[in-house]
């Protein structure tokens, strides 16, 4: 069951690169996730809220541990999201997807350092595996290392390392009050620290051009790949290694590729398919590790 909640997790998040970029082509980076932040907040918060039976859903959580669901908020909302946001109106897709594949390689690094995970040569190998697949699926037509890509690749990349300490500072967080209440409250707390310059950095007049394809694009960025998506990666740092969580993460390019795919936005070809296959062999490897 878990696994299947993984792989809805991606499908999300694989989405959530190609709807993002959409999105940001059109209306401003600074104004998409003021948007985003403030719905997923609300929609959370509310949920806690009558799940639980309070209004203040703080009651219980320990003085250091709300000093670090607000490191997470700034964490995610502040330098994950915003630079993820920025860095797709310059590079595409594909290249973001990759980007965020190499989670399992930095979460392996910090989970040494910060948590003193145990690892293995075999762990190591299996996400080596997954990288060049997914590696192979991106750079299928050569190397997309135009210049006007460099700059988004590098927020992107400095938006995955947030991602990546995200994930391994709050896996403790989740086994002690749950996967829902502690995104409640880093979303709301992100949201809160985010609002005033996203207020600066966004105009009326933006908000009322927004068409109803993009609020409905929008929305699925806020109720979806914020909501139900961070819900679900908690709830399985919750029950998994964060290694063997992270490595999921090398399905996104395959995933995001078959969705483009689905889309006419790729061509089928060989090295697509034996990408796809390393990638799961990795995950497979690091799993049975």
């Amino acid at each position: 069951m878990i696994y299947f909640l993984i792989l809805i997790q991606q499908t999300i998040a694989s989405m959530t690169h190609i709807i993002a970029q959409d999105v940001t082509m059109v209306v401003s980076p600074p104004t998409v996730l003021l948007l985003r932040a403030s719905i997923a907040a609300i929609a959370l918060y509310g949920l806690v809220m009558i799940r639980e039976r309070k209004i203040n859903l703080f009651v219980g959580i320990e003085r250091k541990d709300r000093w670090m669901l607000v490191l997470l908020g700034a964490l995610n909302i502040l330098i994950n999201q915003f630079l993820y946001l920025e860095g797709l109106r310059y590079t595409t897709p594909a290249n973001s997807a990759l980007l965020y594949a190499m989670t399992p390689a930095i979460v392996y690094v910090l989970a040494m350092l910060v948590h003193s995970e145990r690892t293995t040569w075999k762990k190591a190998v299996g996400i080596l595996v997954a990288f060049v697949g997914v590696t192979i699926i991106i750079f299928e037509r050569g190397p997309a290392l135009e210049a006007s890509h460099t700059m988004g690749n590098l927020l992107i990349f400095v938006a995955v390392v947030a991602w990546s300490l995200f994930t391994l500072l709050g896996k403790p967080l989740v086994k002690k009050y749950g996967a829902l209440r502690t995104t409640a409250l880093h979303m709301t707390l992100g949201a809160l620290l985010y609002l005033p310059f996203g207020l600066l950095n966004t105009s009326i007049i933006e908000i009322q051009a927004i068409t109803p394809t993009l609020w409905i694009d929008i929305l699925y960025l806020g109720l979806v790949a914020s909501c139900i998506n961070y819900v679900l990666w908690y709830y399985a740092l919750g029950k998994l290694e964060t290694s063997k969580v992270a490595i999921f993460q090398n399905l996104q390019p395959v995933l995001t590729t078959i969705i483009a795919l689905y889309l006419g936005r790729v061509i089928f070809s060989l090295e697509l398919f034996g990408g796809g296959i390393m990638a799961i062999i990795g995950i497979l490897i690091v799993e049975f590790a």
